[in-house]
C-alpha cells in the first residue's frame, strides 16, 4: 500500500521511508536476526514491495546476540555503497550495544547507527536514563515510539485493570501473550495516569497533547513518532500537534512523570530480540 502510494502519487522524494529487519519473517532458519544473509535478503524484498530504489533509513530492529555486530554493520555499510539505503539505524538497543556499533564503525571505517528508535513515554521513561543522553553526546537522532503508551496515557482503560474492547490491550494483546496488560496494568501506572488526565481536564487540554509534548520537549529527542489504527486516532493526534500546552501545565506533567519514574521499576533496556524488557514479576502484578 506504501510502495503504491508513494510510486502513483510521485511524492517518493517528499518522504523520509523508513523500515526494518531482524523480526522472524518465515519459517527458515535465516528468515530473522541480523546477519548478512537475512538483512540482504531482507532490503531486496522491501525494496520490491515497496516499489523504489532506496530505503532512506534502514533500522535493525533489535539487538542480535548471536550476530556479531561487525557483520551487521558491513552488510550495511555495502548496500550504503550500492545506494539501496542511505542511513543505518538501531532500534531497542541497549546503550552498551549501541556503544559498541558506534565504536566498531569507528575503527573498521564503517557507517555507523544514525538513529536510534525505541518506547519512550511518561510510563517507559527509562530511555531517559542512560540512551538519551549517550545519543545526544554522540549525536545520534533520538525518535521515540509509543509516545501514548499504545493509548493508556488517554486514560480511557481507567483503572480497573479490564482492557477497553477493540482496544490494542483487547484480544489483540492476548493473541500476543498479554504484554501490554503485563506492562501498564498495575497500580503505580493506574495512580500516574489518573493524576496525569486530572492535569489535561483541568486545565483543558487534550491528554493527547500533554503526552506527545512531554516526549518531543524532553532534552535530547529528535522526533517522535505515532501509530494510529483508526482515522480519528490521526485526526487526534493533528489537532494535539496543532498547538503547544503552556509552560505551568507541562511543569505539572513533568512532575507526575518524575515521581511516577522515582516510584517504579524500570524496563529498559530489552534483552536480545526485544522492545521492552521484563519487569519483576512482584512489579509486574496489581
Amino acid at each position: 500500500m506504501i510502495g503504491n502510494y508513494l510510486a502513483d502519487s510521485g511524492r517518493r522524494d517528499s518522504v523520509v521511508l523508513a523500515t526494518k529487519y531482524r523480526s522472524t519473517v518465515g519459517p527458515g532458519v535465516n528468515d530473522l536476526g541480523a546477519s548478512r544473509y537475512h538483512i540482504v535478503r531482507a532490503v531486496e524484498n522491501s525494496l520490491r514491495r515497496l516499489r523504489t530504489d532506496r530505503i532512506d533509513l534502514l533500522y535493525c530492529h533489535s539487538w542480535d546476540q548471536d550476530t556479531p555486530i561487525e557483520e551487521t554493520l558491513r552488510a550495511v555499510d555495502d548496500l550504503i555503497h550500492q545506494g539501496k539505503i542511505v542511513y543505518a539505524g538501531a532500534s531497542n538497543f541497549p546503550a552498551w550495544v549501541l556503544a559498541r556499533g558506534l565504536w566498531t564503525s569507528d575503527v573498521r571505517n564503517l557507517y555507523r547507527f544514525e538513529a536510534i528508535q525505541s518506547v519512550f513515554n511518561i510510563l517507559q521513561p527509562g530511555l531517559g536514563r542512560e540512551m538519551i543522553p549517550f545519543a545526544a553526546d554522540h549525536e545520534v537522532a533520538v525518535i521515540p515510539y509509543s509516545p501514548l503508551a499504545s493509548g493508556m496515557l488517554t486514560g480511557q482503560h481507567g483503572a480497573s485493570g479490564k482492557a477497553v474492547v477493540g482496544s490494542k490491550f483487547d484480544a489483540r494483546d492476548d493473541s500476543k501473550g498479554g504484554g501490554l496488560k503485563s506492562r501498564y496494568f498495575n497500580d503505580p501506572t493506574f495512580a500516574a495516569v489518573e493524576k496525569f488526565t486530572a492535569i489535561a481536564r483541568n486545565h483543558g487540554q487534550p491528554a493527547v497533547r500533554l503526552a506527545l509534548q512531554w516526549v518531543s520537549e524532553f532534552p535530547g529527542v529528535t522526533a517522535p513518532i505515532f501509530g494510529a489504527r483508526k482515522i480519528e486516532h490521526i485526526n487526534g493526534v493533528l489537532d494535539a500537534w496543532s498547538e503547544s500546552a503552556p509552560a505551568e501545565v507541562m511543569a505539572e506533567v513533568r512532575e507526575v512523570a518524575g515521581e511516577f519514574e522515582s516510584r517504579s521499576p524500570m524496563t529498559y533496556p530489552p534483552g536480545s530480540g526485544q522492545a521492552f524488557g521484563t519487569l519483576p514479576a512482584s512489579a509486574a502484578t496489581k
